[in-house]
This record gives C-alpha cells, structure tokens and sequence, in this order.
C-alpha cells in the first residue's frame, strides 16, 4: 500500500519557501571577508511516524558553474546518520563537513550514500529496510547519489556555510523504494549551540597548545579540511597506547561543536584505537544486567551499522572485552556494571565491537562510560587524616556531604580502587602515587564522588581542594 509523507503539491510549496528564505534568512551564510574555510551541515523536517530513518554517507561535493567538483566530506566505509534524530520539532543540525573550496561560484551538492535505507517505524518500534530508486543509482554499485541545485548559487568569498535539509517530511516509502527529497536550509537555528547534535570526527592532531586539561589542537581531516577542537576537566582521553594528546596523533574526537566559536568540545578523545574499525554505537544504556554480562543502548551516533530498532542489545564478556570508566580508567567487569548501574538513566555508554544484523546485537570487545554520572551520586568533602598508600584508603572528617546519611562521628573512611581517578587542586589529573604523597605530607582538603555503603566510602574520584575554596 501506498505510503506518502505528504502530498505532492504541499512538498513542493515547501521546497519553494525554503529556498526563497535561504535567499534573506543565512541558510547560506556570508560574511565580509572569504578564507577559504566552508562548512556543509544536515538537518531534518519532521516526520513523526519514524523514530529512526538510518542512512550510510560516501561522500559529499560541491560543484562550481564550469562543473569542477570539490570533495567536502569524504568516507572509505561510510559514516551512518539517523536523518530522523536531526529534528525534535525543530531543526538540529550536524556538521558533517568543515572543509576549504577555492573562490568561485556554486550551485550543486551531490551526496552518494549507501542504496539502502533502515526505518524504524514509532511507536512499535519495527525495523524495515528501503532502497532509493534506480534513478538514483551511482557510478559506483550499491550507492545512490543524491543532488541538490543551489539557488541561488553560493559565491567563495562570501558565503562560509551551507545547510542541507534531508526533508523526511516529503520523502516517501512505497513497495520498498524510498523516494527523498532534498531543500536548502534557511539557517534558522544554526548559530545557537543547543541544536547542535554531538558527532565524531576523524582526523591528525596537529597545533596543540595549552596544559592538559584545558587545551586546543586542529584536527587534520583526510578532506584537507580543519577542525578546532577544545579539551577540559570533563574530557575524557582513552589510548590504547597514548594517554595523552600530542602532535601527530591519529585521533577520533566525539563532541559538540559550538557554531559561534567554531569550535568542537570534545566530550571523547579516542588515540590510536586499535577498535576504530569495529562496528561502534554512544548512547544511553538501559536493562542493564550484569548476571548476563549484557545491556542495551539507544543509540545517538554509529559508525558502521544501522541498528535494526530503536535499541541494539550488548553482549561483554569478562575476559576479552576492555572495560573502561570515565577518563578511561581501567576497570573490572563487575567495576563496570556497578557504576553502569550507579549512574541510572544518566548512564551513557560508548560500545565497540562485532554487530549482527540478525539479531540487532552488538558482540563488545571495547566499553566505555563517558558520563561523570558513572562516579556515583555521593559526595563528601572534608580534613584527610590517616592516609595509607599501601592500603589505599584514608578518612575524611567531613565538613559537607550529598546522597548519603553520614556517622555521627563525622568520620568517613574511604578506600581508592584501581577506577579511581586522582586530581590536583588545580583539576589537573594526578597519579595515585602522587596523591597519597600529598596527604602524607599534612592534612588536606579533600573532595570525594563515589558511592557511601555500609559504613565505607568507594570513590570514584578523589580531589585535592584548596583550603577554604569552594566546591
């Protein structure tokens, strides 16, 4: 049966006063001075009876008026959008391409993505499987190449930025082909911060400056294009060899990109990861069960797959997948399913490994809590006496405390693990060595997040604070 998103007189009413307001209303941005630097973002208009519609991207180019191509966005194995998830009644954007174009004027964008197009129809939740038609077909065999004629034309220099609509609300699925339609932006929304959707980008690292944990580096992107990407105290670097962000690096850098700035905030930091070119999804966890080492992500971002419903199933095993806690410290299989289960709906999880259509089950060799949430919802702050290095424990007389009924004493002990992470009173990371040599030294104000039960606290992180400071 016939299924049309909406008729075809309204998709085209649309389509004409989405590019006339792209003519007043910055969709296709200008400004006074042209360096070169151009930026193509995608965006959504509603469709409320998919929660997912997942497309696999090649690649994306734009074409001068002598007919010249320039690479924007560039993927050997193709990198995996839910279209559905770039609109929550309004636009959200996502910057798949920050790249350089010569001057001159354009007035053509071709995408080439996948053939074949994942629907997960809401609210049950059922997956099915479009393909575009063969009109459509590339060069290339089980890719599509979708266009799109800019009117009017962008002109470098002046115009800096672009913005696609992959228009769901005017696409159609009948007898199995996905039919898209494609508008110009008008840019409404693009420079506020908050309707930016997190991505990853893939890169070298190269100008870095500044002292971990605040720091700023340009990411080389295999298109030529560039990246400015922000580090801080909530930064999380996991190496598999590197710990810690050099010159020269191979980097792959998840974040939120800050349209004003332009800048990218990076949430995650994979170095060198011997997992890059496994199946990956971010999203937050759910029906977490340690005694099946398994849990489900919704996912917000993948790379090589298309899950087949609004959730994928994890399966971990405690042998040979790598655990790691936030800031990417090492943790046992049960460490991990405790703080899983500690951070509750705020858990958010990065998973790495093997997926299998058939059963929509990821097989994890790599997962990772990228949540602060992960340390637990108790905190206590207070004089550190006691310290035992060795043991790894000390006692706080505390002075403040959150999430917990404290002993009347006052006195909460407190014993480090191996997930513990160590910070100075600048909020520079710290070694456990080094931390226990400055409680050693004299009595300091300490912070503590973690879990308090049965009479012990079991942190999660471990903070050195300034005498009299707040927080």
């Amino acid at each position: 049966m016939k299924t049309r998103i909406i008729q075809l007189c309204l998709a085209i009413t649309l389509a004409m006063s989405v590019l006339l307001g792209a003519l007043g209303c910055g969709g296709a941005s200008s400004s006074s001075g042209g360096t070169g630097n151009f930026q193509l973002f995608v965006t959504d208009d509603l469709h409320t009876g998919y929660s997912g519609v997942w497309v696999k991207v090649y690649k994306a180019q734009i074409k001068n008026s002598a007919g010249a191509s320039t690479t924007l966005f560039d993927s050997v194995d193709g990198t995996t959008i839910n279209l559905r998830q770039l609109n929550d009644g309004a636009s959200k954007f996502l910057l798949l391409a920050p790249g350089v174009l010569a001057d001159g004027t354009y007035n053509k964008i071709e995408f080439v993505l996948d053939k074949s197009v994942t629907l997960v129809a809401s609210p049950s939740g059922t997956s099915s499987t479009g393909n575009f038609p063969a009109s459509l077909d590339d060069s290339t065999a089980g890719r599509s190449k979708l266009e799109i004629n800019l009117s009017p034309a962008l002109v470098v220099p002046g115009a800096t930025r672009v913005a696609i609509d992959f228009d769901l609300r005017n696409w159609t699925f009948v007898g199995g082909v996905v039919t898209p339609v494609l508008a110009v932006h008008p840019g409404t929304g693009l420079d506020d911060s908050a309707r930016h959707e997190r991505f990853e980008f893939k890169g070298l690292v190269r100008d870095l400056s500044g002292t971990s944990p605040t720091q700023t580096f340009l990411l080389g992107l295999r298109t030529g294009g560039t990246l400015t990407v922000a580090t801080d105290a909530n930064t999380s670097i996991v190496g598999d060899g590197a710990s810690a962000l050099a010159n020269g690096l191979k980097a792959e850098v998840y974040g939120d990109y800050n349209p004003v700035t332009k800048t990218v905030s990076a949430r995650v930091i994979k170095l060198e990861s011997e997992f890059e070119d496994e199946a990956k999804a971010i999203g937050a966890a759910s029906n977490i069960v340690e005694l099946s080492n398994s849990f489900d992500v919704a996912p917000k971002y993948t790379r090589g797959f298309a899950p087949q419903g609004e959730k994928v199933s994890v399966v971990t095993n405690s042998t040979t997948t790598r655990f790691r806690g936030n800031h990417g410290s090492t943790l046992t299989s049960a460490q991990f399913y405790a703080a899983l289960t500690a951070a509750g709906a705020n858990a958010v999880v990065e998973v790495e490994g093997v997926y299998s259509s058939s059963t929509n089950t990821i097989t994890a060799k790599s997962v990772h809590i990228e949540n602060e949430s992960e340390l637990g919802g108790d905190e206590a702050k207070g004089t550190s006496s006691v310290p035992d290095a060795e043991a790894g424990t000390f006692s706080i007389q505390i002075s403040e405390h959150e999430g917990f009924d404290a002993p009347e004493s006052g006195l909460v002990p407190v014993k480090v693990s191996s997930a513990t992470q160590y910070k100075n009173t600048n909020g520079n990371s710290m070694t456990k060595a080094a931390f226990f040599e400055a409680l050693a030294a004299g009595s300091k104000v300490v912070k503590v997040e973690g879990i308090y039960k049965d009479g012990l606290f079991s942190p999660g992180k471990a903070e050195l604070k300034a005498s009299g400071g707040n927080n």
